[in-house]
């Protein structure tokens, strides 16, 4: 029986289709697109002229009560007799068919992607988002045609930079570089801005132990095109600067950020396939540099970053871990239920970075 034929078994529009797809991913906490695209999907998937990705066809194989076998979508072995210029043929020819849709599709994909790890970070959404690179990836050294290649290298510059900081997460510094240098690369081929991904990369060498050369690594990265880069730059180098113990380097990086921020009149500032820059991470940032140089002021920004909710799973733990280190001196209790919180957050996304952070806190006590 075919996707369509199954279908029309159930009586159901694509429409139809579309909203039991929705329905069923949200019950299971597998992410979807919306009705409206699910519904141009089913029809690309319906006349053969896409493969569902997998986690639709284990959705489909369950809304449907078949297997992918049974529905047509499932992926055939390749052939003995299939050789390697046939594999290339065949990945130029998939990746010259990706249309305006398609790479919708992807934008969308990656903001479903970014909102779930938000709530779960590398732990609900580390799977959605290696696959989306991967992807990404494989069409872009197939494709030909530059306009094109520059707008698959816009959306994989998101996906990258979103995995870098999974792979932080994760404690993994030597991934978490790996997948910034990729996100630096797609953003130079598709004209947008790099300072996400330089701005992971610093934060890796800190975490590393080499805030030196990260501050000659945001040194060399020059001055950024767009007020949300610059300050995510000038950030980058109040924390850097912070480590390597260079407090007015600190603390004009901070003044720089404000400043902009303030010019700019920034409420907040999305960059399409990228994190969302919010007001309050600049207290998030400034509260960071103040706790590296064990500065008792810390807990000014970090309590006012706390008090806007980010948005982040992430960056809240990161708030609350930079508390409980900022007020274990002189207010231990709070310190103590700061921690307590930061390792909740952290056990939810799967964070040992915030861990290892902490960990400071008990060898001091």
């Amino acid at each position: 029986m075919s996707l369509r034929a199954a279908r029309a078994a159930r009586g159901w529009s694509q429409a139809d289709a579309a909203g039991e797809l929705v329905a069923l991913g949200r019950a299971s906490g597998t992410p979807v697109a919306a009705p409206a695209s699910l519904k141009t999907l089913l029809s690309r998937w319906e006349n053969g002229h896409a493969l569902p990705e997998p986690h639709y066809r284990a959705l489909l194989a369950e809304l449907y009560g078949r297997t992918p076998d049974d529905l047509g979508i499932a992926v055939a072995p390749a052939a003995d007799a299939t050789t390697a210029s046939d594999r290339l043929r065949s990945a130029i020819a998939a990746a010259a068919a990706v249309d305006h849709t398609g790479l919708e599709l992807w934008w969308e994909q990656l903001a479903v992607a970014s909102r779930l790890d938000d709530e779960l970070g590398a732990a609900g959404a580390g799977e959605l988002v290696r696959a989306l690179v991967e992807q990404l990836e494989e069409t872009l050294i197939h494709t030909l045609t530059p306009a094109r290649r520059s707008e698959i290298a816009a959306v994989l510059a998101g996906a990258a930079t979103l995995a870098g900081a999974q792979e932080l997460d994760r404690a993994r510094p030597d991934e978490a570089w790996r997948r910034y240098d990729r996100a630096r690369t797609a953003a130079r081929e598709a004209g947008v801005p790099e300072a996400d991904a330089v701005a992971g990369q610093a934060a890796v060498l800190v975490d590393v132990g080499e805030p030196a050369t990260a501050v000659e690594l945001l040194d060399l990265a020059g001055p950024a095109t767009c007020d949300p880069a610059q300050v995510r730059l000038d950030a980058a180098r109040a924390v850097a600067s912070a480590a390597a113990g260079d407090a007015p380097a600190a603390h004009r990086a901070i003044a720089a950020a404000a400043r902009r921020l303030q010019h700019s009149r920034i409420d907040i500032v999305a960059l399409r396939g990228g994190p969302i820059l919010e007001l309050a991470d600049l207290h998030r940032w400034h509260g960071r540099a103040l706790v590296t140089l064990g500065d008792a002021e810390a807990v000014g920004p970090l309590e006012r970053a706390l008090a806007s909710v980010p948005r982040s799973a992430r960056h809240r733990a990161a708030v609350h871990a930079d508390l409980a280190l900022a007020l274990a001196a002189h207010r231990p209790q709070d310190a103590a239920e700061h921690a307590r919180r930061a390792r909740e957050l952290a056990l939810r996304i799967g964070s040992e970075r915030v861990g290892a952070r902490l960990a400071a806190l008990r060898r001091g006590s």
